[in-house]
């Protein structure tokens, strides 16, 4: 049975065999009848097609690597891993599924071939497969390296631009979708980390360009495609590693923050802007109650200045909606130092209990400091850092914006999840 986290698991299975008595030719037979079903584990956010965006919206970059990675590291312990190898033939976005906290899983081996390269014939994806199989039916690893870089190239530029490719060298292509992303990255970073993350998107359509080479002994393994991605993680800056690896632990063990970065959409009314608001959305899909508390950099720039806390019960959803003030038409639609912090943390049943709501934050911010310096604190509370972008395009831009800031900063009816 194949285990690795970024293949869909097969939990159970069933084999039944009945006969059934059936009309034939004015008199009744028994026949055969075989039932076949697999059951595999539930991926919540579906599949990966879902999710092939331009470069302007969608994922944000740090989303996109991590499917990118995920993918390659699964089809690795399909060619690398297991003692009769197995080459998919079918890998495309509807065959990546992805679970609750986006973790890529490959899945459909329903055309998968074992062992050996050799001759075939089996149905696919046609813009997926190899030119070598579409031409020769010729079965090798580098057919799914091939439909590797056609993801790779797709899920980091959008349809809209990986159609236009064809008509244009790689190098044009790379320098277009680069350029792209460099100007939404520009919102949120500066410094080394933009242009750590602008090297990592180049090198990474680099690496997939190698894997669609028409000939395939030129095509990278698996292998040499996770070296080449590892060394570009070395081009962040270890500090903002570490902030999403904050966010990802985050995410998986506590709660699902969504979205990781807020946006405050603007529309200017004479010399300022009028205030805006961003809904964020924490999700408990555990069985604990979870205590949070979101504190802004800057607090004065908001609408309510003291933290945000809460408790979200287990199998809830709680809705915050943060309002920022006016700003003048010279704020920074990036400002670095503008940001939320995000402390969480699993509570018992008689945990902040009936807290006054004059002294909430003040409760909060002292239970959170004495729980951080018990023994193995680093484990209990986990920390997210929320990136917040005024946004100066149009209101319909924005994610799950109030409709004013009357609204209320915190929706304390959490929604029990089915």
């Amino acid at each position: 049975m194949l285990n690795h986290p970024n293949i869909v698991r097969l939990l159970a299975y069933c084999y039944e065999q009945e006969q059934l008595l059936i009309p034939y030719k004015e008199k009744h037979i028994f026949a055969p009848r075989t039932i076949r079903v697999l059951c595999f584990e539930y991926m919540k956010n579906g599949s990966l097609d879902q999710y092939i965006e331009d470069a302007s919206s969608g994922l944000s970059w740090h989303g996109r690597y991590q499917i990118i990675k995920g993918i390659s590291e699964g089809l690795r312990y399909l060619h690398e891993g297991l003692k009769t190898p197995i080459i998919h033939m079918n890998l495309k976005p509807s065959n990546i599924l992805l679970d609750h906290n986006m973790i890529p899983k490959i899945a459909d081996f329903g055309l998968r071939r074992l062992v050996g390269e050799g001759n075939a014939r089996c149905m696919g994806t046609i813009a997926y497969m190899s030119p070598e199989f579409i031409e020769r039916q010729i079965i090798s690893h580098k057919c799914d390296i091939y439909s590797l870089g056609v993801i790779i190239i797709k899920l980091i530029t959008g349809e809209r631009l990986y159609s236009g490719h064809f008509d244009m060298s790689s190098d044009r292509f790379i320098e277009l979708a680069h350029e792209e992303w460099r100007e939404r990255l520009q919102k949120t970073l500066n410094g080394m980390s933009l242009e750590g993350y602008s090297q990592q998107i180049k090198k990474c359509l680099e690496i997939a360009f190698k894997c669609v080479e028409l000939d395939r002994h030129e095509r990278p393994s698996i292998g040499d495609i996770i070296d080449r991605l590892n060394e570009t993680e070395t081009l962040i800056p270890e500090e903002v590693r570490a902030v999403h690896t904050r966010i990802d632990s985050t995410h998986s063990e506590l709660l699902e923050v969504h979205p990781q970065e807020l946006y405050f959409p603007f529309m200017l009314k004479g010399r300022c802007e009028a205030m805006s608001s961003c809904s964020l959305q924490l999700k408990n899909r555990g069985d604990n109650r979870v205590a949070f508390m979101l504190v802004a950099s800057n607090p004065d720039r908001y609408l309510t200045r003291k933290p945000l806390c809460g408790i979200v019960p287990p199998r809830c959803v709680y809705t915050l909606s943060l309002t920022m003030l006016q700003q003048t038409a010279s704020t920074s639609s990036s400002d670095s130092s503008d940001f939320f912090t995000l402390y969480t943390t699993a509570v018992g049943q008689h945990d902040l209990l009936d807290v006054p709501k004059d002294v909430v934050s003040v409760e909060y911010d002292y239970f959170f400091k004495k729980v951080q310096k018990m023994p193995g604190a680093r484990d209990k509370v986990q920390v997210a850092t929320l990136k917040v972008i005024c946004d100066r395009r149009p209101a319909t831009k924005s994610i799950g914006r109030s409709s004013s800031p009357e609204d209320g900063q915190l929706h304390t009816s959490p929604i029990t999840m089915t």
